[in-house]
């Protein structure tokens, strides 16, 4: 009889843990008309057209919706925007994928969304935090607004950004981090031997002489709301213990530590930027965020309801999310809006939260919305990326940064090395050949398999020691070097490899391709 009992009350606690509140169900539900799912390159897309029912009001939606799991997956999270230098702008999200593949070639881009809030009538500058590849192109304002980021082990990571000061990072050709040195004083001179300074191109005065200095050429310069320059990077243009006089599109770096001619050579990139910490120490790609709608799995409607009656929290526009479930699947939403005739009437963040938490949100931030809300997926058979959400202006609108699911392995970048190098280098790849299917072939490193392509000159990441190659009509020169880690320095690029392609080539390696992809 105890044994009965026992096993009734249990059965009990189960029904009841796994049963919704009847609260919660009032509350908030969601009733499809529609429903598709499909999976394109391993990532989820469902479309989802139903009545939305929040309290007593019910309306009509369309939303969409993309996610992967990043934790198992061989998908990251990728910051994108279209900068130029020494500006900032707004370009589409496609525009946005264009510029992500010349920077990473060796990633597959799949598909992603607009991101954060930005100047939208003026310079095009993110409103909060931005960060590409450990780059920290705007570190954000300084009362604390949220931000989330994503590190190599596929962690999010959200929250408000610390400011640690201006650091200057000193990269070897390699991308490997050589030295970090706190940035002591901006436009003002070491007040002793052990404090660095930077001048800016808006320093007024003459740097005096008898001072240590390296005048770098700025590639590119990223300045604040207030003018203030928090992003500065290029190489090495001269050092020199003379006067001098700041010109437009340099930085100086004074200080003792300077007179060390190998701290800072032609080979080298510079780079200050702001350090940031409170969990964003080694996060490679991150964006600033508006509201938190998801915490710990509960939507977070106090804070909601406690926004002045005007905050656009309260009325329906086309909305576009980020969310994180607890097996670390990444997940983004766009609700259509602002044509009601259609049926498409928009969300309030209420609204946004509870669909961010039936898709099992245990974290979710709302993102930009309106006209700028934006989500795209590559159609796989043309390769063309096509908008899944109704653009509510009509066209899709050009905006500041994004987020985008892409494909591949991260190069380690910023991996810090003794200074001086002591390391001893790697060994050259050897054995380069491309079989009759085009694939290339190299003898590596079996316990270090990290590689630098380079074909024609231009460089790419590699983590195996075969490639197939589609390359165009024409002669290329082939290398491949090992990537270099903390203990061991880079290795030489191997031979050159003379590849010559002809046109009736590309067609053959074209139809294999293609009759691989059909399973014959």
């Amino acid at each position: 009889m105890k044994k009965i009992l026992i096993t009734i009350f249990v059965s009990i606690m189960l029904i009841l843990s796994f049963t919704p509140s009847t609260q919660a169900q009032e509350l908030f539900r969601f009733e499809h008309q529609l429903s598709e799912r499909r999976y394109v390159d391993g990532i989820e897309h469902i479309k989802r057209v139903g009545t939305m029912t929040y309290g007593e009001e019910v309306t009509s939606q369309h939303y969409n919706y993309l996610g992967v799991n990043v934790k198992t997956t061989d998908y990251n999270i990728i910051a994108s925007d279209n900068y130029r230098p020494y500006e900032w702008g707004m370009s589409n999200l496609v525009a946005h994928i264009e510029t992500a593949k010349q920077r990473f070639p060796h990633l597959d881009f799949v598909g992603g969304v607009n991101g954060d809030f930005y100047d939208i009538n003026n310079t095009g500058r993110a409103s909060n935090t931005h960060i590409v590849n450990f780059e920290v192109k705007h570190r954000g304002p300084t009362n604390g607004r949220n931000a989330v980021g994503f590190t190599d082990d596929g962690d999010m990571v959200y929250g408000t950004p610390s400011f640690l000061g201006q650091h200057l990072n000193i990269l070897n050709e390699y991308k490997e981090l050589k030295m970090r040195l706190k940035i002591d004083r901006i436009n003002q001179l070491p007040q002793n031997d052990l404090e660095i300074a930077i001048f800016h191109q808006n320093y007024a005065s003459e740097i005096p002489a008898d001072f240590h200095k390296v005048i770098i050429n700025a590639s590119d310069l990223k300045s604040d709301a207030s003018g203030n320059i928090n992003y500065s990077k290029g190489v090495l243009d001269s050092k020199t213990t003379d006067a001098h006089t700041m010109e437009e599109k340099t930085f100086v770096l004074v200080g003792k530590a300077f007179q060390d001619d190998n701290l800072i050579t032609s080979s080298d990139t510079i780079l200050v930027q702001e350090l940031l910490g409170n969990g964003f120490e080694n996060v490679r790609n991150a964006i600033g965020t508006g509201q938190l709608l998801v915490k710990d799995g509960a939507v977070q409607h106090a804070a909601f309801k406690s926004l002045p009656s005007n905050n656009m929290a309260h009325f329906r526009h086309p909305r576009t999310a980020i969310g994180q479930k607890a097996d670390g699947t990444v997940f983004f939403i766009v609700v259509d809006g602002r044509d009601a005739l259609s049926g498409k009437y928009g969300v309030k963040y209420s609204e946004l939260g509870e669909l961010m938490k039936m898709h099992g949100a245990v974290t979710a931030f709302n993102l930009d919305g309106g006209g700028s809300s934006t989500m795209l997926l590559r159609n796989s058979e043309t390769g063309e990326y096509e908008g899944l959400n109704t653009f509510s202006d009509g066209h899709m609108r050009s905006i500041s940064n994004g987020l985008l699911f892409a494909r591949g392995d991260l190069e380690p970048v910023f991996v810090e090395i003794p200074y001086p190098d002591t390391r001893t280098p790697f060994e050259a790849p050897t054995g380069l050949f491309i079989d009759s299917e085009g694939v290339f072939h190299f003898t590596g490193n079996s316990e270090h398999m990290e590689y630098v392509l380079k074909i024609n000159g231009r460089e790419q990441y590699l983590t195996k020691e075969t490639i197939s190659l589609l390359l165009a009509p024409g002669q290329h020169e082939i290398q491949v070097r090992v990537k270099g880690n903390a203990e061991y320095s880079t290795s030489p690029f191997s031979e050159s490899y003379t590849y010559n392609v002809h046109k009736n080539d590309v067609k053959i390696i074209l139809d294999l391709i293609r009759n691989i992809a059909q399973g014959n």
